[in-house]
């Protein structure tokens, strides 16, 4: 798809298998098409990353938000740690499930750097692409494919009110920050993802 490579091994196919059966529509298309982004990103910038890493951490990003009335903590840290186990049964290399669980943590956290892991960076970057259109620019060159492959449907209103949900139960999580301090809603109404704001 648009030229993306996407990882065949074991731990990617029962990761791909996993999110296709548990996820819902809308969050596994946003979870591809994370993962295209961010590998879009990666070209462009030049940077080396571990397919297998990025690609599970794409997809189980936001697994935390399918069981917010469930969870014991945010959204993020708990998908980090049915991540890791998931992927420690899956017979992922320890220090790369860890890798991936530390990317899902710091996608909802500002200031993410370099020093955090590459594939931290692009997964924080890629996933602000996919719900803000911040950076829509850097995708030009995958942007058709993948959303003929991935469509958004009604991915924002459905996003927006799963975080809504989060802060409704847990005020403290950066659900809380993205919704108020960052104006997730306003951001989304000026998307470039809606054709009545393109040039």
């Amino acid at each position: 798809m648009a030229g993306i490579i996407v990882p065949r091994d074991d731990v990617s196919t029962a990761t791909w298998r996993w999110a296709s059966r548990w996820l819902p529509r809308y969050l596994l298309a946003h979870s591809v098409r994370s993962y295209c982004w961010a590998v879009a990103i990666a070209a462009g910038e030049g940077w080396a990353f571990d397919h297998q890493v990025l690609w599970t951490a794409s997809l189980m990003h936001d697994l935390g938000l399918t069981r917010i009335a469930r969870n014991a903590a945010c959204f993020e840290v708990e998908g980090a740690d049915i991540a890791r186990r998931f992927l420690a049964r899956a017979g992922m290399d320890p220090a790369a499930a860890e890798r991936a669980a530390t990317a899902i943590v710091l996608h909802m956290r500002p200031g993410v750097t370099l020093d955090d892991g590459v594939e931290s960076v692009l997964l924080d970057r890629a996933t602000s692409v996919d719900v803000r259109g911040d950076g829509y620019e850097l995708v030009d060159h995958v942007r058709a494919a993948v959303m003929t492959a991935f469509p958004r449907g009604d991915f924002d209103r459905h996003f927006l009110r799963a975080i809504e949900r989060e802060v409704a139960v847990r005020p403290g999580c950066q659900s809380t920050r993205l919704l108020h301090e960052t104006d997730l809603a306003g951001w989304m109404a000026r998307s470039p993802w809606r054709p009545t704001n393109r040039p």
